[in-house]
């Protein structure tokens, strides 16, 4: 019997004992359906392991329930279980949301930690055997944080995917959409919300909010004046002009657009892991006898100054939450490795990174010494 076949055999038992036709086998199985001792012989290099990524609480408007995007990933996830032999993880719930916070109920990690939580999930599962995994994605902003996990993962070998949400629906997107602009709880989203759980959508609250105009950018926000995208409902669009019948054709474009990534994932050619670092000599050992006296290898007393005012001006930058001249220290496509793997690469990536640690209250006013 085929190793997926284990769900399928319920579900045709389950048919024969109620003498009713059901609902056709899965080919894909949950991890949460199975003990670890039948989840083993699926984990091998061959599985495809999926993690469903929606948020469990952002605002939509006001006609949109705080889990949309939960409740969406959980109805695509639900589609690839019929259609592809992957395995299935538990779900993300918290990622990064950053543009949302300003709305009760909503939440969002870091970009750093929802790199890092999506790196720890797969490495966790990547010990039993998988290399191939796949983010079933559902927003925006999540991708910045995926690629950069994506990228923190070649060097283990593991290949990561995920879904480029905006990609997979620009043409359909295109074709049936009458708002003039929309990016959040529109007439899109809204419109998927109908076609997949309409109980959950209740457009007698939906609003059309473009306040300001289409051209808008930055955090949305509930008061008017400050910097970002004004949105007093929480929408960004035209949610009135939403039917489940344009619901209908995205989402299916969609699911479309997932199984074919998957099916490309299945043969895509495996990262070669990077072999692990040499343990650093003992102290005191000498590696060379070009090493200074200051213990730094092939380094004249000038360089190793310079090198040295770098942790200084890092630390100094650091304490004025001076994103901009952090950045600076990098050569244009330096990097940042960090301890759990992941790696920030390129200036612009640096930056980004650190304004938007400055951003958040913990940050601001701390200490970071770098010894060098």
């Amino acid at each position: 019997m085929n190793r997926f076949a284990i769900a399928g055999a319920v579900a045709v038992s389950l048919a024969a004992a109620t003498g009713r036709p059901g609902p056709p086998p899965p080919r894909g199985v949950r991890l949460i359906d199975l003990s670890w001792v039948q989840a083993e012989p699926l984990l091998d290099v061959s599985a495809i392991v999926v993690f469903p990524l929606g948020a469990g609480a952002i605002e939509h408007g006001q006609h949109l329930k705080l889990n949309a995007d939960q409740r969406l990933a959980n109805y695509l996830t639900s589609r690839v279980l019929l259609a592809a032999q992957v395995v299935v993880a538990p779900a993300l719930t918290y990622h990064f949301y950053p543009a949302f916070v300003e709305y009760p109920g909503s939440t969002s990690l870091s970009l750093a930690t929802a790199r890092s939580l999506t790196v720890e999930a797969v490495r966790s599962i990547a010990r039993s055997g998988p290399r191939r995994f796949y983010v079933l994605n559902t927003s925006l902003s999540t991708v910045q944080p995926l690629q950069q996990a994506a990228d923190a993962l070649v060097a283990d070998g593991v290949l990561l995917q995920f879904t480029d949400i905006d990609a997979k629906l620009a043409a359909a997107a295109r074709r049936i959409q009458q708002q003039p602009g929309g990016t959040h709880a529109d007439e899109i989203e809204t419109s998927m919300m109908l076609y997949i759980d309409a109980a959950s959508v209740d457009m007698t609250k939906a609003v059309r909010d473009y306040n300001p105009p289409p051209s808008a950018t930055g955090p949305f926000t509930r008061r008017r004046g400050a910097p970002g995208t004004y949105s007093p409902t929480g929408a960004f669009g035209d949610p009135t002009l939403a039917t489940p019948e344009k619901g209908r054709e995205l989402v299916e474009t969609l699911v479309a657009g997932i199984l074919d990534d998957l099916q490309r994932l299945r043969t895509a050619p495996l990262p070669a892991a990077m072999p692990a670092l040499a343990p650093r000599p003992q102290s005191g050992a000498r590696s060379s006898a070009a090493e200074s006296e200051s213990g730094w290898p092939d380094c004249s007393p000038g360089d190793e100054r310079a090198i040295r005012n770098i942790g200084v001006a890092f630390t100094t930058h650091w304490a004025n939450n001076d994103a901009e001249r952090i950045a600076r220290l990098w050569m244009k496509d330096g990097d940042i490795r960090h301890p759990d793997g992941t790696i920030e690469r390129g200036v612009q990536i640096i930056r980004e990174n650190r304004a938007q640690l400055f951003m958040q209250r913990a940050y601001q006013g701390t200490k970071h010494p770098v010894t060098l």
